[in-house]
């Protein structure tokens, strides 16, 4: 029991210590960057530890991977900033499990493997919350290039008929204006900024540079290349490329099923074992 107050204690008194010295320092940092990242309540404490140790300094050829997926995941906005919030909220996580794992040992009774065991995960939590991280890229990645086949085919349909191609965008932008889908909240800030007369090449690179997506950007290179020309020509390259986004667009819904249907298979399993149990419970008694 005596080794598990002492930890709990120390790891305590290091946490309450980083919120003395934080005090009200990261109050608008962490409000301003607080994005979707979770246990804000210690994000002060994370933060102050953080610059204390000089984490993102030493860690910065490191961190490299982390940066560029959240660079893809907000879009290429406050990447220095988000990333640091991200760090401090495996480092919050780290002290919930240095803290949680104590605690709980000493309700039970001083059970030492409850220490180790909030100990070991602590030490994975930074692994998890990376891939945590990568799939939240990937779903990203995914759902843009889901919704970019149709996008270009409205843009070139459009084109065809005789509109202009910036035109034909915000069109199509505004026609779902209400959609949460990542590739319409980037194009509503493009034609934000198309409307306050911004340069339409410049505008196009930004939104290519925050998707963050090969597709996009050999979209966007389309429309640029073929910007002068427009009419029949710009519309032909949109259908072509079109028709391959269809195959991709395919190919993830394919994934996707796949990866429902096996997500079933572990509650199905559970499903048949209690069946088993049920049928077998009554005639293990008769025979017993």
């Amino acid at each position: 029991m005596l080794p598990i107050m002492i930890f709990t204690g120390v790891v305590g008194g290091v946490l309450v210590l980083l919120f003395i010295l934080a005090g009200q320092k990261y109050k608008i940092f962490i409000e301003e960057n607080k994005a979707d990242f979770q246990l804000l309540f210690l994000a002060p404490a994370s933060l102050c530890l953080i610059d204390k140790l000089k984490l993102m300094e030493r860690l910065s050829g490191k961190i490299v991977h982390i940066q560029q997926r959240i660079g893809m995941l907000y879009g290429g906005k406050r990447v220095a900033e988000y990333t640091q919030m991200f760090i401090a909220q495996i480092v919050s996580v780290v002290f919930l499990c240095l803290l949680g794992g104590p605690l709980f040992g000493i309700m039970g009774e001083g059970d030492q493997r409850l220490l180790i065991f909030g100990v070991i995960i602590a030490c994975f939590i930074p692994f998890v919350l990376i891939k945590k991280l990568d799939e939240k890229t990937d779903k990203r990645k995914k759902d843009i290039i889901f919704e970019l086949p149709e996008f270009a085919s409205k843009v070139a349909l459009l084109v065809n008929a005789g509109e202009t191609v910036q035109k034909a965008i915000i069109q199509c932008t505004t026609s779902k204006k209400e959609d949460q889908n990542p590739l319409y909240v980037e194009l509503n800030e493009a034609v934000t900024k198309l409307e306050n007369a911004e340069s339409f090449h410049e505008v196009m690179e930004e939104f290519s540079k925050r998707c963050g997506t090969q597709e996009v950007s050999v979209l966007t290179t389309t429309i640029l290349l073929n910007y002068r020309r427009g009419g029949n020509q710009l519309a032909l390259s949109l259908r072509e490329l079109s028709r391959d986004l269809w195959e991709k667009r395919k190919a993830i819904s394919k994934t996707r099923g796949e990866e429902a249907s096996s997500k079933l298979v572990f509650p199905m399993v559970l499903i048949f074992i209690a069946v088993l149990l049920i049928i077998a419970f009554p005639a293990l008694k008769i025979l017993g």
